[in-house]
């Protein structure tokens, strides 16, 4: 039976309807939307087949699994072909909570990508004479006979590219492909170009930035003391398919090249565009070359890594924003401007300009200003952020540069007298990574901080998850994504682009098994620092996120080699060598002044961090190897891990006076966090934990990028979510309340609020990595411990100084939600259970009683149920209790509701539970 007012939402590869994939063993997924989206799988069947033409061919039968497994089902079929397009369909089993049966079907495509080098055609070329900064222009003509039903693009361009068909671009994505290192890896774009061609003449025009190839930035020298090692020229690598036929590829014979209008770019100076240099129409059919501008293009060398075809989220313009405040700067001798928008961002500046041909506009960006009103540059360090324009005309013109991006909030205009700037708006570009996660309360400072870390987690999603914007950085740093990476799969849809970069750190390891500090690596230590842990804890968290078992079994072989390499690096006394960075950035009074930017603590030993996390490393692996089923290799970390536990309290608990190494808390923190520390010393190295944070510091942290974020997960684990609540609203320095009073719209780097040339990023997300005790915390939302249950775990702080609180976080099956809110003489709970699934309701309200449950409109008041509710399946065995009689059922929630203070399973749908005070 099928409902026409519910459908089956189906991804393959976590997408809905993809071109291009490369995994030969692509996930499936769905979910149930519209009116039956609160009932549960029995079963369920896929088929795949292979579409030519009009033949179809069956290329695998899941067969029919009483299961009601729903998402990542890899495919387990015959090999599937390069450029293969495919349509796959699922027949899903469904029962409603009143026992009536339902099949839906649900019928999606997929298509393939060219999965080997021999798949290529084209070669990569490249300008006869490049000249560094400059962005070539290349452009082929190719004839299409009629009829055509479809064309595909397979394309890269490096560093980036824009491609149009016939004066379109085949994309609304920018400063593509995403960043790797190209010498292990280089993506390429997929695109389906059908609506864009026409009969006959059609033009392929491409254009080329540096990006990262072409990055060749004089602060290298002062960071590594060279230029990295894959700098080249720019590129470009292009297949042009219509109807299973290539009829353009990327050659020296078929493509032309000449400069632009773009005289230089850099992803950390900016663009300089001279609009007077503009060939108009050299995109589209008719155009007329003029003599000595156009050559052909030349062989290059490849740039050596494999090809694989982009699938993460690309980078697209997200959002605007128009000034907040505009001021002309008091110098009679030039024409500036300062705009404000308002808030920090990460993007570029669109203009619409009027004045005459050869005049000048010039944008500087900044994150904060000088005394005197102009924009202070000196954080950005070798950083320019800087684009100028050259007006081209008398007519009006619009100008945003195509490859470069710039972190601020502050925009100055420099213009030649008579230049009429009409209007001028802030663009913000990033990966478009689905945000799936939200959170308010009745405190708007927690609202703020909640809406500073989105923004800044933001800011930093270009490709790979970078640790600043604005100066000449950008990078993937391992140690910030150790603590960070668990507040992006919060609030975004990040399983494509954590994979891409979990590919990008496989890239980096090297046989032995050590990672450097940045992923793609050009600088920092190699090997990392060890609290670098994220290569570890990644695959786990997107295994119980995700429920995807497949990436957790791709990279279990180097998480393995990477934990081997750490464990080799004890010393006699059991603990790792010693690294300057473990704790990093905490308040400058908590520093070694002088040292490491003043960021190094000397509250806490470096050792105590990395050797704690070690202890972590062998517990996640000890749980990752017991679901991919090596139990030898869980036994040995178990083990490693008790003898890793030993050697951090031989070294650093004081046991007498109960508290670890100088008695900071971070140093306490840690271990009380892992479950290091000895039963019997808890209790007092809690108690001076929170004499620390409570009555010296008056709930202030003394922490940096690593502990601030345990800090909140150990005071949730020991419901003592009230001070966590305390040190969250605190407005003076250090906090991050600090920040905001200080006008600050995203986290800073550092505790303190600072503008001069040293680490002083405006716009870090490493500081506000503890916000996922939003979402987990007072939202109470958790994955389950084993996502093959289909069980998720909702335990919401509800503390006294909130009246409400609500979360949401959308996992594979739907949007988990909760909503808690305290009333004149009771407290009532609104939760909403996705589709297949179930919740573990915990209530830490103590001195209360459950006055009444609503489930979908049905009354449960005392113990007692008006209506039926969905049958609970075994997860461990993945086959429905159809075989338990509904008195069973229903005796087992009866059960289940019986004491407060116990587990209440709730089922899909809506649910109100009321509470009262006990005593009425």
């Amino acid at each position: 039976m099928q409902n026409s007012n519910s459908r089956l939402r189906m991804t393959c590869e976590y997408l809905e309807t993809p071109v291009g994939i490369m995994n030969p063993r692509p996930r499936f997924s769905w979910r149930m939307e519209g009116e039956l989206r609160y009932t549960c799988q029995t079963s369920y069947r896929i088929r795949v087949s292979l579409i030519s033409g009009t033949k179809k061919e069956e290329v695998w039968d899941s067969k029919e699994h009483i299961s009601g497994r729903c998402a990542a089902i890899e495919y387990n079929g015959q090999p599937l072909k390069s450029r293969g397009q495919y349509i796959w369909e699922v027949t899903v089993g469904l029962k409603q909570a009143d026992g009536t049966g339902y099949r839906m079907n649900g019928t999606s495509r997929f298509e393939m990508g060219q999965l080997t080098k021999e798949d290529w055609k084209g070669i990569w070329i490249g300008e006869p004479a490049p000249v560094n900064g400059r962005a070539p222009m290349f452009r082929s003509s190719f004839q299409i006979g009629e009829p055509f039903e479809q064309g595909r693009l397979y394309i890269s361009g490096l560093g980036y590219f824009e491609a149009y068909i016939n004066g379109t671009k085949i994309t609304d994505s920018m400063l593509d492909p995403g960043w790797t290192d190209y010498r292990k890896t280089v993506l390429y774009r997929a695109v389906d170009i059908s609506a864009l061609l026409v009969p006959g003449e059609n033009v392929l025009a491409v254009v080329l930035g540096e990006g990262w190839l072409g990055n060749a930035h004089e602060s290298f020298k002062d960071l590594i003391g060279r230029l990295p090692d894959w700098l080249d020229t720019p590129k470009l690598l292009c297949d042009l398919w219509i109807d299973g036929r290539c009829v353009l590829a990327s050659n020296e014979q078929d493509f032309r090249v000449s400069d632009g209008p773009i005289r230089q770019n850099n992803i950390y100076n900016g663009e300089f565009y001279d609009a007077r240099l503009r060939k108009n129409g050299w995109r589209e059919n008719g155009y007329q070359e003029k003599d000595g501008e156009w050559s052909f293009a030349v062989p290059v060398p490849s740039p050596g890594g494999r090809l694989c075809c982009q699938l993460m989220p690309p980078i697209r313009e997200i959002g605007r924003q128009e000034p907040k405040y505009i001021r002309l700067l008091d110098d009679p001798n030039h024409y500036h401007m300062i705009v404000d928008f308002g808030v920090n961002l990460s993007g570029w500046a669109e203009i619409k300009v009027k004045g005459k041909p050869g005049q000048k506009v010039v944008l500087r960006f900044a994150e904060t200003l000088k005394p005197d009103g102009t924009v202070n540059q000196k954080n950005l360090r070798g950083a320019l952020a800087t684009d100028t324009y050259i007006i081209g005309s008398s007519g009006p013109e619009t100008y945003h540069p195509r490859f470069t991006y710039h972190g601020f909030r502050y925009l100055q205009l420099e213009m030649d007298r008579e230049v009429l700037i009409d209007s001028v708006q802030a663009v913000n570009v990033c990966s478009d990574v689905r945000k799936n996660g939200a959170f308010c309360c009745s405190d708007d400072m927690l609202n703020r901080i909640y809406d500073a870390v989105i923004r800044t987690e933001e800011n930093n999603m270009h490709s790979i998850p970078t640790d600043c914007p604005q100066r000449n950085e950008r990078l993937g740093w391992m140690n910030d994504m150790t603590v960070r990476f668990e507040e992006g799969l919060y609030n975004f849809d990040t399983i494509l682009f954590y994979e891409k970069w979990l590919w990008d750190i496989a890239d980096a390891q090297e046989e032995n098994g050590c990672i450097p500090d940045t992923i793609p690596y050009y600088f920092g230590d190699s090997p990392a620092s060890h609290v670098s842990s994220v290569y570890l804890l990644l695959p786990w968290y997107l295994y119980l996120f995700y429920g995807d078992e497949q990436i957790l079994r791709r990279h279990y072989p180097g998480m393995k080699r990477y934990l081997e390499f750490k464990l080799g690096k004890r010393r006699a006394n059991g603990l790792l060598d010693e690294k300057y960075m473990g704790e990093w950035a905490p308040p400058m009074t908590e520093a070694q002044l002088g040292w490491g930017e003043n960021a190094v603590p000397k509250n806490i030993a470096p050792q105590l961090v990395t050797t704690s996390y070690l202890y972590y490393d062998c517990e996640i692996m000890r749980k990752a190897s017991q679901v991919l089923g090596d139990s030898e290799y869980g036994n040995y970390c178990a083990g490693q891990a008790e003898s890793v536990k030993e050697a951090v309290n031989r070294a650093f608990l004081h046991e007498e006076e109960g508290y670890y190494d100088q008695n900071s808390q971070g140093a306490n923190l840690f271990p009380l966090l892992l479950g290091i520390t000895p039963d019997c010393c808890r209790e007092k190295v809690l108690g001076h934990l929170l004499d620390d944070l409570i009555v010296k510091r008056g709930y202030h942290v003394s922490t940096g990028n690593q502990m601030t974020k345990y800090l909140y997960d150990l005071l949730n684990q020991e419901k003592l979510d009230e001070v966590a609540y305390q040190v969250t609203i605190q407005k003076t320095y250090p906090s991050i309340g600090y920040m905001l009073e200080e006008g600050a719209t995203t986290i800073w780097e550092r505790w303190e609020n600072m503008a001069g040339g040293h680490m002083n990023s405006h716009s870090h997300p490493m500081l506000g990595a503890f916000s996922t005790w939003f979402l987990k915390g007072l939202g109470g939302i958790r994955p389950g411990d084993d996502p093959r249950k289909r069980v998720y775990e909702l335990e919401p702080a509800m503390i006294g100084e909130l009246t409400f609180a609500e979360a949401s976080h959308t996992f594979m099956n739907g949007t988990l939600s909760c909503r808690w809110e305290r009333m004149e003489d009771r407290v009532v709970i609104l939760t909403e259970v996705p589709w297949n699934t179930c919740v573990n309701l915990k209530i830490p309200e103590p001195g209360f009683k459950i006055a009444e449950i609503i489930v979908d409109g049905n009354r449960i008041t005392n113990n007692k149920t008006d209506g039926n509710k969905i049958d609970e399946y075994n997860a461990d065995s993945d086959i429905p209790d159809n075989d338990i009689p509904d008195s069973d059922m229903q005796d087992r929630q009866d059960a289940e509701m019986a004491d407060v203070h116990k587990t209440i399973r709730l089922y899909s749908g809506r649910h109100r539970i009321e509470l009262i005070p006990e005593e009425i």
